[in-house]
């Protein structure tokens, strides 16, 4: 039972952060630089106190149960069910100590109010070491020695590991976990390297094996799980440490986390060519969408792998390869124009004309000229190989003219081919997503700005109208009170933000699914308003700086609850 519990710690050390506090509030030298990975939990009691009134605004049945069990697994985490003798007022400690030869090390350091009732309670296949107010224990005798022996002499220990902000992150979590990469990448070097040598293997097993379903073409595919394969072992491989920390308040339960690599590494120029931005475009865009996005960095390579990526699902046909080679000439042309950032939100529409609507700015330099190649490019997506499907691709230049704005509208049609589709499922996903005429798209290409609205019943007029709007319209997302607090928590210069309405987003989609078997769906807006269910949204930013990347999350506590209550309408359904 313990080997469960012990892999079961090592595990959630992987996942979650710890914190770091002052000499005067522990031997910091008993957990040497060797860890690989050190736990914090900051505080038991209060840190539990602060759960249980989160879960009690969310619904009160829930706090005896998940607090209950948060305290059972933590006792038996480390090996003392009821925390006998532990003084749940002061920090917790964990170091983990990862060996290619044997299993992971867990070495204990409790606060403790009574040191004998700790070494009861872990019992005696324990070795301890007792050092002022503080247990030592673990079952490997030679760390308890090591951190005795770091104690009576001093020395490094873990945080001389860490960066200054790394240190400071680490100390601010109510749990707090710091993760010595580098180190692990030392340990485990041959199984990366083996890992580098399998992906080629088995990527091109796949290739070889995989039944293409309709409208996929897996050459295209396979490359690109290998290019982000690659990129996630090099990542590894330039890594120094891992920090994150959650801190869960009245207001909301916050994940932040930091990680560093080696100066000038080859991800450490990944993440310094591309810059973060403040996103201001963003509050712009319609109110009361279900998510909003926004993307910063180095996007004329993106860009540009995006239409590589797509130039490959040309097939080998003479025809198609001359298309293939127009395409690339004009990606060619396209990286002379200048990029910044890509917004995007979206809405759920009606069932009958396809459900997903969409939003998107593209920021380039000059839009008149994107606006050629655009043209150009739709003429080509004819020769595009789709397996199983027929496409046809219907551009009509300056369809409409709202405003100012001159419109095109392309219609792609999709059809699979029922031999790859007998019972029409894909047929009517296709349908249910984007309505039965297809893919309709609208752009209009302002100075600096590619404007496009998908979706049967997205509406570039409403689009335009947001835009253009005064800087305290109603009908913009800055002027939302759920956009502007869940702004607030994002980072506020970053490479990637995203702001979702979780629960709303359930609830539309449950009416939809509903709807699609003729029954009526249960979330109409009577229904919210009565039970308190309103916008809220979830936040998440990417920064990438010198050496690092910053990400943080923060779900506030209306989006709990709210979740909570569409769960349970969605279970009393059934």
């Amino acid at each position: 039972m313990f080997k469960k519990w012990k892999c079961a710690l090592t595990y959630v050390s992987l996942l979650f952060p710890i914190g770091l506090v002052t000499a005067a509030e522990i031997p910091e030298s008993a957990i040497s630089p060797e860890a690989s990975i050190v736990i914090r939990l900051k505080q038991p009691k209060e840190t539990l106190q602060n759960i249980s009134g989160l879960l009690n605004q969310v619904d009160e049945s829930l706090t005896a149960v998940i607090a209950g069990n948060l305290r059972t697994f933590l006792g038996r985490s480390v090996s003392n069910p009821d925390l006998a003798g532990v003084d749940r007022s002061r920090d917790m400690f964990v170091g983990v100590f990862l060996s290619q030869a044997k299993q992971p090390g867990l070495l204990y350091v409790m606060p403790a109010s009574d040191a004998q009732a700790i070494k009861t309670a872990a019992g005696e296949k324990y070795q301890f070491a007792i050092h002022e107010t503080w247990v030592l224990y673990s079952d490997d005798k030679a760390l308890v020695d090591q951190a005795v022996q770091l104690l009576k002499n001093g020395g490094q220990s873990f945080q001389d590991e860490m960066s200054s902000q790394s240190r400071d992150l680490f100390a601010g979590g109510d749990l707090s976990v710091f993760v010595n990469s580098q180190k692990i990448v030392q340990i485990y070097q041959p199984q990366l390297e083996q890992a580098g040598q399998k992906i080629d293997v088995a990527l091109n097993q796949l290739s070889q094996t995989v039944n293409t379903a309709p409208g996929v073409n897996m050459k295209p595919i396979l490359s690109l799980y290998s290019t982000l394969a690659k990129a996630g072992l090099q990542a590894v491989q330039d890594s120094k440490s891992y920090t994150t920390t959650v801190k869960a308040g009245m207001s909301g339960v916050g994940l932040e986390s930091l990680f560093e690599v080696k100066e000038n590494s080859v991800t450490d120029q990944l993440f310094q060519t591309n810059p973060p931005q403040e996103f201001a475009q963003l509050g712009k865009f319609p109110a009361d969408q279900l998510a909003y996005f926004a993307g910063a960095g180095n996007t004329d390579a993106l860009i540009t792998w995006g239409m590589q990526f797509t130039a490959q699902m040309f097939d080998d046909t003479k025809q198609n390869a001359e298309a293939r080679s127009k395409f690339e000439s004009i990606v060619k042309e396209i990286r002379s124009l200048k990029f910044g950032s890509y917004y995007f939100s979206f809405e759920l529409g009606k069932l009958s004309e396809g459900v997903l609507n969409a939003y998107t700015i593209s920021e380039v330099e000059p839009s008149a000229a994107m606006r050629k190649y655009t043209r150009e490019m739709m003429g080509l997506m004819q020769n595009i190989s789709l397996p199983g499907m027929k496409q046809q691709v219907t551009l009509t230049p300056d369809a409409e003219k709202i405003g100012s704005e001159t419109v095109d509208l392309t219609v792609i049609k999709q059809e699979v081919d029922p031999k790859f589709d007998p019972l029409q499922v894909q047929k009517r996903m296709l349908e249910v997503l984007y309505g039965p005429m297809g893919i309709t798209n609208r752009m209009a290409y302002p100075k600096g700005k590619v404007l496009q609205a998908m979706g049967a019943t997205a509406s570039m007029k409403k689009f335009l109208d947001a835009l253009n709007a005064s800087a305290d319209s109603d009908l913009i997302a800055q002027n939302q009170p759920a956009f502007i607090e869940a702004r607030k928590q994002g980072l506020s210069q970053a490479n990637i933000l995203a702001i979702i309405d979780v629960p709303t987003s359930i609830a539309k989609g449950y009416n939809i699914f509903a709807e699609s078997r003729q029954q009526q769906g249960p979330f109409s807006e009577a229904l919210l308003k009565k039970q308190g269910i309103s916008a809220s949204y979830l936040t998440f930013s990417l920064s990438m700086g010198p050496h690092s990347l910053t990400t943080r999350t923060y779900v506030p506590v209306q989006n709990l609850k709210s979740g909570f209550k569409i769960f349970s309408i969605i279970i009393g359904q059934k």
